[in-house]
């Protein structure tokens, strides 16, 4: 990792060093961790004595950063059960790294999650001082988000369990209240203490399996973290449409000051049963006012065309034309990869430019 600073050419850059394949980053204030997979199948150098009965683990490596490039610098290491899935798995507060991991892949029954609480010792190991164990056998994360003293994780198989966690107590975490629905959310964003907006992939149950459906977006109501409510939900499409923001957080735009949100959207009807639906219905920008009391509502749409949009993509392969939005005084730009267009918020459906970007 290398470390310099930008007003000052004369300055050295700072440079800290391990040996190690890529992983996830999550960085602090204080501290940037990374989380690095490793399969026993795949290790031709022996395996790991103390996680001997574990197929897949994860190793942490811990940096210190602060405001100068001077302060960078390899701190320590430690070892996770399983795979974290993205950034959001990880989380600093107060010192404690907490960390969500999944072992195995659903539908196996051998799958299932943990979350692990670590403490940096003064020689700089990475200490598992807590954890949750054996959550939602037989299924794998789709989503996670820390706050505070709390923690959400979201497992799918064929229904979605939303879990509250304690984590107050580093040495005693636990599960708080759990809340099984259709679907599952695979980006979870906090607009205040007591509610989580979400979107995700809708599911059909076919008893033993699910298949997943349209595009979701769910508010979560955690004001009483024993029992988690699903208060809202709206259902973008049928099995086959996509959006960018379903695998990637930056094109979720939420703007708490209006509570507007933004969303890239592919909408195709016409999927049941597995089927995908071949009928694409827009390809662009959805805009929805979002209200705790009053749910979704959609103000209108940037319609950039079906030029380049498809339906039919795998859940984890989500994507659509639009890649990023930005709201700004009375107008929304949306943002794909030949084009920028821009409308007015109370006037969707007209362009007021169209910029080409190639």
């Amino acid at each position: 990792m290398v470390s310099f600073d930008l007003t000052a050419n004369d300055v050295p850059a700072t440079t800290a060093t391990i040996a190690s394949r890529p992983g996830a980053v999550f960085a602090s204030a204080g501290a940037l961790y990374m989380s690095v997979p490793h399969f026993r199948n795949r290790s031709p150098r022996g395996w790991y004595s103390f996680y001997s009965s574990h197929a897949e683990i994860s190793d942490l490596h811990k940096f210190t950063i602060g405001a100068e490039p001077a302060q960078t610098a390899y701190r320590g290491s430690g070892v996770v059960p399983g795979r974290v899935l993205n950034q959001f798995s990880m989380d600093e507060w107060y010192g404690y790294l907490r960390i969500a991991t999944t072992k195995g892949r659903a539908p196996s029954p051998q799958a299932e999650s943990m979350v692990s609480i670590l403490a940096t010792t003064p020689s700089g190991n990475l200490v598992r001082v807590g954890a949750i164990e054996h959550i939602a056998p037989s299924e794998d994360i789709r989503s996670v988000r820390f706050d505070g003293d709390r923690g959400y994780v979201v497992t799918f198989k064929k229904t979605d369990p939303l879990f509250v966690l304690d984590l107050y107590h580093p040495a005693k975490p636990k599960i708080l209240g759990e809340l099984k629905i259709p679907g599952f959310s695979t980006y979870m964003h906090r607009i205040d203490r007591n509610h989580l907006l979400s979107i995700g992939f809708d599911a059909d149950d076919k008893g033993s399996f699910a298949y997943f459906d349209g595009v979701i977006l769910q508010l979560f109501d955690v004001s009483e973290p024993t029992n988690p409510r699903l208060i809202h939900k709206e259902v973008i499409g049928t099995r086959g449409s996509s959006s960018a923001a379903t695998s990637d957080h930056l094109a979720f735009n939420y703007f708490d000051d209006r509570k507007l949100l933004a969303i890239p959207m592919t909408i195709c009807e016409g999927g049941d049963d597995g089927r995908y639906g071949g009928d694409m219905t827009f390809s662009g920008l959805l805009v929805y006012d979002v209200s705790v009391k009053d749910g979704f509502h959609r103000r209108g749409g940037v319609n950039h065309g079906k030029d380049g949009a498809t339906c039919g993509r795998w859940w984890t392969q989500s994507g659509s034309v639009v890649r990023r939005s930005i709201f700004m005084d009375e107008l929304v730009f949306s943002v794909a990869t030949d084009r920028m267009l821009v409308q007015n918020l109370e006037q969707l459906g007209r362009d007021v430019a169209d910029i080409a970007l190639r």
